[in-house]
């Protein structure tokens, strides 16, 4: 493995290969893949909610067609070639570790999830791409997200030694697995660990490290930032040398509506602006001398009217990144047209068969953290909160917070959980037939390309492939 020329590792604060050039990882995220999440695909909540309400409407045998066929379709090797001609040279695959592993039966491992990652990592081989392994959704909630299939909105990992094992042993498993594959860059250990003591992480990632170093010396280990990975001034100094660390962010402008340069919550943002924020966040690695990985970053398209305001700030904060000699991946490359590089078409099946709930989600906020329009779901919850805050008057608290806690637990919280029957409901007594031609929305042939993204990823990678 060591001799093979397209083997990745870190030398200094750069990433080479086999035959010492330095590569720049520059790519996307296949989020909503292997771990789907509510806003990429339409469904409220979190995944497995989504899946027991498919089940009991479907029953067992269709609910498994229903999403063998979307895991099919929503990723597939023509998106690998798309990439590739992009002038791209990776991609994060986010996974659930339910792929893999039932909770019924720890440190067992599902030969299914193995293969479906056997496959995508076979596409990124035949078409000289990088994978980075990304545990997106660890045993027992490394956040209180969604994005980790989280229903509680409690991170119960931290602390819990029966969590950590089986986190530990499944990367024991993949380190096994693509020890030997070359086109694996690395292992990306935890998505966006929130921690309230830093000391729990810290020990993690070292135990972590430990136990893949012990099988598999030649990929990379990817670390990221404590609380959306976006802090490092509480973890360790880097303590493996093969070792590149990751933050995630994404900007006020590329969210909100607005003119990009411009306010934003009462501050002018442009480039410099942005840049400050981002050498800010990255101090730990210049400090350190390790590579950065610019792990998740991305605009909002619901608005299409600040379209090319927010394509301004994705370049702005790619230009920003090359110019550190840093490694980037953007999120996402696929959706129902929310942040997606591609989408589904919105008049393909999926969309229209969706759109009722759709809807329902829009109009009561449960995607807080995409839907950001002005809704009367707001002032409803800001009457509670102002209620509230009067009742305690001068209570010791986080009260400046209430409103968006109650955002959270309301919205995004139970009446999501109270629209997944709904949502199950709009596929009843389809037959597999059925089902398979709808999940066809998601092939990559039927959706929309964003063409103004793609020309500036295009000509950036291609330009920065033919100089170097």
């Amino acid at each position: 493995m060591k001799n093979s020329p397209d083997v990745l590792h870190v030398k200094g604060s750069e990433i080479v290969n086999g035959r010492d050039d330095i590569v720049r990882l520059r790519g996307f995220c296949l989020g909503g893949w292997m771990n789907m999440e509510n806003f990429i695909t339409g469904y409220p909540g979190h995944e497995s909610g989504m899946r027991v309400a498919l089940t009991r409407v479907l029953g067992e045998a269709k609910a498994r067609h229903f999403f063998d066929r979307f895991l099919h379709y929503f990723i597939a090797k023509d998106d690998f070639l798309f990439i590739k001609n992009l002038g791209c040279n990776v991609v994060r695959i986010p996974f659930n570790y339910r792929h893999l592993e039932a909770d019924d039966r720890p440190f067992e491992y599902k030969p299914e999830g193995l293969a479906l990652l056997d496959k995508a990592v076979g596409w990124a081989r035949a078409h000289q791409i990088y994978v980075i392994l990304d545990l997106h959704a660890v045993q027992g909630w490394q956040n209180g997200g969604w994005h980790s299939d989280n229903a509680c909105g409690t991170a119960h990992f931290w602390g819990q030694k029966a969590f950590e094992d089986r986190a530990v042993a499944l990367w024991e498993e993949l380190a096994r697995r693509y020890r030997d594959e070359p086109f694996v860059a690395g292992y990306n250990v935890m998505n966006e660990p929130h921690a309230d003591d830093a000391r729990w992480l810290n020990q993690f990632y070292r135990r972590v490290t430990a136990a893949i170093r012990a099988i598999d010396t030649d990929h990379i280990v990817f670390l990221e930032g404590n609380h959306d990975s976006q802090q490092f001034h509480e973890l360790e100094p880097p303590f493996d040398s093969n070792t590149v660390y990751s933050s995630h962010s994404y900007a006020l402008p590329g969210l909100e509506d607005g003119e990009y340069p411009g306010q934003f919550n009462g501050e002018f943002y442009d480039r410099g602006r942005l840049e400050r924020g981002y050498l800010q966040r990255t101090a730990f690695m210049r400090h350190h001398g390790v590579p950065h990985w610019f792990g998740e970053f991305g605009c909002l398209y619901t608005d299409s009217a600040w379209g090319p305001s927010h394509l301004r700030v994705m370049a702005d904060l790619i230009g920003i990144a090359e110019e550190q000699g840093d490694h980037w991946t953007i999120w996402t490359y696929k959706d129902i047209g929310k942040m997606g590089l591609v989408y589904a078409d919105p008049e393909s099946e999926w969309m229209r068969r969706t759109r009722p709930v759709r809807k329902a989600k829009t109009t009561l906020r449960c995607d807080s953290w995409i839907e950001r329009h002005k809704a009367d779901m707001d002032k409803l919850i800001r009457q509670i909160s102002d209620h509230a805050r009067k009742a305690v008057e001068d209570l010791t608290g986080d009260w400046a917070s209430l409103q968006d806690t109650l955002t959270w637990a309301m919205c995004d919280g139970v009446l999501s959980t109270m629209l997944l029957p709904a949502f199950a409901e709009q596929f009843r007594g389809m037959s597999e037939n059925e089902i398979d031609r709808m999940m066809q929305s998601f092939a990559l042939h039927n959706c929309v390309q964003r063409e103004g993204l793609a020309q500036l990823i295009r000509s950036l990678c291609v330009e920065r492939r033919e100089r170097s």
